[in-house]
């Protein structure tokens, strides 16, 4: 698969199910990525604002505010 359509597959994800909140590693499990491909894929998206991260998790930018607490 290419980059531009991975990034595409996991953009639509997002939208489409608003509330995903993720680590990386449940990433690699819902995409089927190894480690490498999976922070090439979402370091572009929090670049370019489309993902934030919030501690180890990332969530679209556009959800709604997620209602757990991070802990240290």
């Amino acid at each position: 698969m290419s980059t531009a359509r991975l990034l595409a597959n996991i953009r639509r994800e997002f939208r489409e199910h608003p509330g995903i909140v993720v680590t990386l590693p449940q990433a690699q499990t819902r995409w089927a990525l190894d480690k490498p491909l999976c922070s090439q894929a979402f370091d572009p998206l929090l670049a370019e604002g489309f993902l934030r991260r919030i501690g180890d998790a990332y969530l679209w930018r556009d959800a709604p505010e997620p209602q757990f607490r991070i802990s240290r």
